[in-house]
């Protein structure tokens, strides 16, 4: 099967988990529409074993009952080991692609596919980002924050009190440096919104949320824009330095071409107004 995510046409193969990876919630929305040249290729049920590495991350899954490691063999390549249950490979060499064995959990492997293509989107110049983005007059707003600071609160509120506005994405829309220009795509990956909408949209902002007993609202210079979308990005490809290299490339060109704002808020409906009106009036004064 061949899936057209941010921009670029991703093939899957393999036999058990590609035929479930098809029936995924929101995979079928982006099916490539006509044969195209494959841009990346995630290879499913793969014959993986687990050399020595060096770990650089653990981190937990399924509400932390799994323990999960992102770490490099003694070549450099990458492995992620899903605690017992199955292994990622990417070598950076080959950038097109990534292995992974057999999980056979759609959670599992929803996952998988979500990190498989952010260490290939890392060479390809688009990264899922942890956010939830709101489209209003043909521009989207990223809202960026730990989980539970309200970021699929407000966006909800723009929705219900700003007109014209809707949900992209609730969880990991992809963000796509495409030359001068950088733009959001909606994904198969919504968190536990099902909101999985095939569009490609230019970026009004960048918007880091706080939980404070008033609304307010700032724009951000370089270094606090950095700081504010970097945790956004996918934690692991912060851990290790070639991954680390990248990604700040990444985070600088977007930080240079996209306002970035901070804002406590409550979550209420004058927050929303206060964050449109500011972002979308600094928009038409740029």
């Amino acid at each position: 099967m061949r899936y057209t995510i941010g921009g670029h046409t991703i093939s899957i193969s393999g036999q058990a988990d590609a035929d479930l990876a098809s029936r995924l919630p929101g995979m079928s929305v982006f099916e490539a529409e006509e044969a195209a040249n494959d841009e990346g290729r995630i290879m499913l049920d793969a014959n993986l074993t687990l050399p020595d590495c060096r770990w650089h991350h653990r981190f937990g899954l399924a509400d932390d009952t799994m323990e999960c490691r992102f770490g490099t063999d003694s070549e450099g390549v990458y492995y992620y080991a899903f605690g017992d249950c199955g292994l990622l490979r990417f070598d950076s060499r080959q950038p097109d692609k990534v292995q992974c064995s057999h999980l056979g959990d759609p959670e599992l492997l929803r996952y998988a596919l979500w990190t498989s293509y952010a260490m290939m989107g890392l060479h390809l110049g688009a990264l899922p980002i942890h956010a939830s983005t709101v489209v209003n007059g043909g521009r989207a707003v990223l809202c960026l924050g730990e989980s539970g600071t309200g970021k699929s609160t407000h966006t909800h509120l723009w929705v219900k009190h700003i007109e014209g506005s809707y949900l992209l994405n609730d969880d990991s829309p992809i963000v796509s440096i495409e030359g001068d220009e950088v733009v959001v795509y909606g994904s198969p990956w919504s968190g536990k919104t099902p909101c999985y909408r095939r569009e490609r949209l230019p970026i009004a902002a960048l918007l880091r949320l706080e939980q404070r007993p008033e609304n307010s609202i700032r724009r951000l210079g370089t270094v606090e824009a950095f700081t504010a979308l970097q945790p956004s990005c996918p934690p692991s490809l912060a851990r290790e330095e070639r991954c680390l290299d990248k990604l700040v490339d990444f985070v600088s060109a977007v930080i240079s071409h996209v306002p970035v704002y901070r804002m406590g808020c409550l979550p209420d409906a004058d927050a929303a107004r206060l964050s449109f009106s500011t972002i979308m009036s600094s928009h038409h004064a740029d």
